[in-house]
């Protein structure tokens, strides 16, 4: 009977303690082995060793590491690889992959290590305003944003909406506020940071008399920065530019495009953006229209957070009637998936 129990309790042993004893290993430079399921992103390596949980490092503090079996590496130019790897020489591993002789790695070569599938993730931030006596108010903003990156392109949808009315003593209610936006941008990366883009702008503003304005382009852009802490990149390219107003017409102009954007993460749960699209008419210097806004997002808990941020629009050829400025200061509460 002993004997059963004891091969029972090895059996137990191996299911739990084997796969993460003979699954990766890392080799450090300082002599240490840690053993476990390798991911890297960045300049980091991270090894789940199971029952100790998960350790990372500094890829500098890294001699080599080896994999138990297959794995995925991506790529610094986007494409991925198949294989197994062994230990190679200070800073590099030896790949052997599913079709072709084994060759050497350096660290600084490949972007990640068994990356995570595509997968959309995306935001949703709601804000309002309910005042009742003497003046009543209603206001609503409303947003969703949504975005997915693949080894070689990334798509981002968004949407905002923004409604306000008021309505004094004896008088009837009178909006303020009625406007919808959206937009849809699909780049290509020919390089890690030289990507072509597609990109359609839509806005339909009851206040400004725009029955619709519309901005398709395309063009080019770079990647200055993608990291979690700081992202940057730039674009240029060519569009079209339409206006179509309430009761007075429509317009309609090529125009060229200039535009970045920027996400910056200066301490722990904060995070700093700004964007700029300007679109100046190539008919002439006075047609045309841009759209920035700035703002700071602060976490709340590790999926709500609360955003304050200002946008303000110029339009060359607003509705007759209307003026060019409109700038907003919006609040509210949001949600990531």
């Amino acid at each position: 009977m002993n004997q059963y129990r004891s091969l029972i309790v090895a059996i137990i042993a191996i299911a739990f303690i084997g796969p993460w004893s003979w699954g990766d290993e890392v080799m450090l430079k300082n002599g240490d082995r840690l053993t476990g399921k390798i991911t890297t992103e960045g300049s980091n390596l991270t090894v789940d060793t199971g029952p100790a949980g998960k350790i990372t490092v500094d890829l500098k503090n890294v001699k080599s590491f080896s994999t138990g079996a297959a794995i995925d590496i991506l790529m610094n130019d986007g494409t991925r690889v198949h294989g197994r790897v062994d230990s190679g020489p200070d800073g590099q591993i030896m790949l052997a992959p599913d079709n072709g002789p084994a060759r050497a790695i350096a660290f600084a070569d490949f972007k990640q290590v068994n990356p995570p599938p595509s997968t959309w993730i995306g935001n949703i931030l709601i804000g309002g305003l309910l005042v009742r006596g003497n003046t009543d108010a209603d206001s609503l903003n409303a947003a969703i944003n949504v975005s997915r990156r693949g080894d070689h392109d990334r798509i981002t949808l968004g949407a905002q909406y923004i409604f306000a009315r008021t309505k004094s003593p004896g008088q009837s209610k009178t909006e303020t506020a009625d406007d919808l936006q959206g937009n849809v941008k699909y780049d290509y990366f020919f390089t890690p940071k030289f990507y072509g883009y597609g990109v359609v702008d839509a806005e339909h503003d009851v206040i400004a008399k725009i029955d619709l304005r519309l901005s398709p382009g395309v063009g080019v852009g770079y990647q200055w920065f993608d990291t979690k802490v700081f992202s940057f990149n730039t674009e240029g390219g060519i569009g079209w530019l339409y206006r179509k107003y309430a009761h007075d017409g429509h317009t309609s102009s090529v125009d060229a495009r200039a535009a970045y954007h920027l996400k910056w993460v200066p301490v722990a749960h904060v995070n700093v953006f700004h964007d700029f699209e300007y679109l100046p008419g190539l008919d002439r210097l006075s047609n045309y229209f841009f759209d920035t806004d700035a703002g700071v997002r602060a976490d709340i808990t590790e999926k709500m957070y609360t955003e304050f941020k200002v946008q303000y629009q110029y339009d060359s050829r607003p509705a007759p009637g209307r003026g060019s400025n409109d700038i907003r200061y919006i609040l509210g509460v949001g949600w990531t998936f």
